[in-house]
C-alpha cells in the first residue's frame, strides 16, 4: 500500500526560509499554515509560430489544496532534508518526464500563500523552467495526480493575467486528457479562463509567462523579482 501522502515530513521554516528545526507531516503544515519549500518548474517548448507554448496540469479533484485548478507542470514539496536534486523527482513521478539538475533554468524564489477550507498552505516555491523539445509526445502523466495537460501560448497567458481593462475573457489552449495507464488522450482545443487556474495573490502568472520566453529565447540570468 502507498503511504498516505498527508504523513510526509516537511521541514518547517520561517517567512524568510530560514529552518526552524522542527519536522511536522504534510497534514499538520497544511492545517497550521506552517512556511515550508516547494518546487515549481514550468516546461515550455517552440510551438510551430515559434512562440513559447506552456504546459499546465489539471490537479486532481481529490487533491488536498487547490483541487481542479489549472497548475504549473510540475510541483510538489520538499521532503525533510531532501535536496533540489532529490525533488527533481517530481517531474519523473507526476509527469513521466525524468529532468536532470542542469535541464533546469533557476528563475527566483517566490512566496506564495493559498487557503481553502480546513488548510492554509504557505509555500517558499523554488522556481525553475525546464525546456522540453518534443512537447507532450513523451509524457506520461499520473492520472491519481492529474486529470488533464493543457497548452497554451506564453503571450496569451500574459494577456490572460495582465492589469487594466485588456485582459480578454478566457484564451486559446490545447487540452489532452491523462487515461488510466498515464498515455494521454485525444488532443482537443478548448478555451481556458482567469478562473480556472490556482489564485494567487501575486501577479506569477502574467511573469511567469514571460520568463519562460525568455528562457525559450535563450536568457539564463533571469528572477522573477517576486522574492
Amino acid at each position: 500500500m502507498e503511504p498516505d501522502p498527508r504523513d510526509e515530513l516537511f521541514d518547517v521554516l520561517t517567512a524568510t526560509g530560514a529552518p526552524t528545526g522542527q519536522v511536522k507531516p504534510r497534514a499538520a503544515v497544511h492545517r497550521d499554515g506552517d512556511w515550508h519549500r516547494s518546487f515549481h518548474c514550468w516546461v515550455v517548448w517552440p510551438g510551430p509560430d515559434g512562440d513559447a507554448h506552456v504546459l499546465f496540469q489539471r490537479r486532481s479533484p481529490t487533491k488536498d489544496t487547490v483541487p481542479n485548478c489549472l497548475d504549473v507542470a510540475v510541483g510538489g514539496h520538499f521532503r525533510s532534508g531532501e535536496t533540489l536534486a532529490e525533488v527533481v523527482r517530481e517531474a519523473e513521478e507526476e509527469l513521466g518526464l525524468p529532468l536532470a539538475l542542469d535541464e533546469l533554468v533557476p528563475v527566483g524564489r517566490r512566496r506564495a500563500v493559498g487557503r481553502g477550507p480546513g488548510w492554509l498552505d504557505c509555500e517558499i516555491q523554488e522556481v525553475f523552467v525546464a525546456l522540453v523539445p518534443d512537447g507532450l509526445t513523451r509524457l506520461r502523466p499520473a492520472p491519481d495526480e492529474i486529470t488533464a495537460l493543457y497548452v497554451v501560448r506564453a503571450a496569451d497567458l500574459d494577456r490572460l493575467f495582465a492589469d487594466g481593462a485588456e485582459r480578454p475573457p478566457a484564451i486559446p489552449a490545447l487540452r489532452a486528457p491523462v487515461l488510466p495507464d498515464r498515455r494521454l488522450g485525444p488532443v482537443t482545443p478548448t478555451v481556458v479562463g482567469a478562473a480556472d487556474f490556482v489564485p494567487v495573490t501575486d501577479r506569477y502568472w502574467a511573469i511567469g509567462a514571460r520568463a519562460v520566453a525568455r528562457v525559450l529565447a535563450g536568457a539564463r540570468d533571469l528572477d522573477l523579482g517576486l522574492w
